[in-house]
């Protein structure tokens, strides 16, 4: 704090003041300054805490939509294949696919 800063508070000036009463306010302007600087930091750490878990909730959105997905088109194959047991090679080709996704989602959704 400057000697403006003090008589703009109606403190008098450092001349005025005490050796004891100097290092104390040496001390509350440290203090003050540290406030701000832990602030910021903390500020700083809760919007990257927040980005991250916003990135990793939308990474997870999109497995969930996918997995979703795999398993609808897993089932649509499946009852292809019980349906129309002639075209079997073209239902458990995409049964394999659909598998193969699903495995794929798991192992992206377990890091």
């Amino acid at each position: 704090m400057t000697d403006d800063n003090l008589s703009a508070l109606n403190l008098p000036s450092q001349q005025t003041l005490t050796p004891l009463e100097r290092g104390l306010l040496s001390l509350v302007e440290r203090l003050t300054n540290a406030f701000e600087h832990s602030t910021a930091q903390l500020e700083h750490l809760e919007r990257r805490s927040t980005d991250l878990l916003e990135e990793r909730l939308t990474e997870l959105e999109t497995l969930l939509d996918r997995s979703i997905s795999s398993q609808q088109a897993f089932n649509e194959a499946l009852l292809d294949l019980l349906s129309a047991p002639e075209s079997s090679g073209r239902s458990v080709d995409e049964l394999c696919r659909v598998v193969r996704e699903l495995k794929e989602i798991r192992c992206k959704s377990e890091r």
